[in-house]
């Protein structure tokens, strides 16, 4: 499932994907967490795009193991240093993004159960909101910086070679 669309490895499509939206959702995050009337307004849409991050980093994990697979079956199980380093740091990328999500979630669910009060009390102290709003910033400063990591470590994998075996630009 995986595997390849239209002779592609998915890997290879999905993580631009996430490059994309994994830093999308955590600036949408920090506006939201940054603004209490946007987070109302468009928490539930920031959370959204959050679980969009999430999926799109499973769908890149899964994909790259599926990726993984077809190379070792075709290079006789030789893997190098970068290519595991960058396993491992897209392994951990998931749980950035759930992490993301989950603290975004719960800082819109505070809020909104702190905007309600005339519906009924409040049992929800207000330092909780500016807390979880930090507790936002961080996860999106660390899903953020990540993902910078998981592609460089992956671009050196790939490329690191061929760009130190060739000549530089022709003048």
């Amino acid at each position: 499932m995986f595997d390849t669309v239209s002779g592609l490895p998915v890997h290879v499509l999905v993580v631009h994907l996430a490059v994309v939206v994994v830093p999308a959702a955590a600036v949408a995050s920090v506006l939201v967490a940054a603004r209490r009337p946007w987070l109302l307004r468009a928490g539930w849409w920031v959370v959204g795009l959050d679980a969009v991050a999430a999926l799109t980093c499973f769908v890149a994990k899964e994909s790259g193991e599926e990726l993984l697979a077809r190379l070792d079956r075709l290079s006789d199980g030789q893997r190098a240093a970068a290519v595991q380093t960058h396993v491992d740091r897209g392994a951990d990328m998931l749980w950035y993004t759930l992490g993301l999500l989950g603290v975004t979630l719960v800082l819109l669910l505070v809020a909104r159960h702190r905007a309600a009060a005339t519906f009924r009390p409040r049992t929800i102290p207000p330092i909780v909101v500016p807390i979880v709003a930090v507790l936002t910033l961080a996860a999106a400063v660390l899903a953020v910086v990540q993902v910078v990591r998981v592609g460089e470590s992956g671009s050196k994998a790939v490329w690191h070679d061929t760009v130190k075996n060739s000549s530089g630009p022709l003048r």
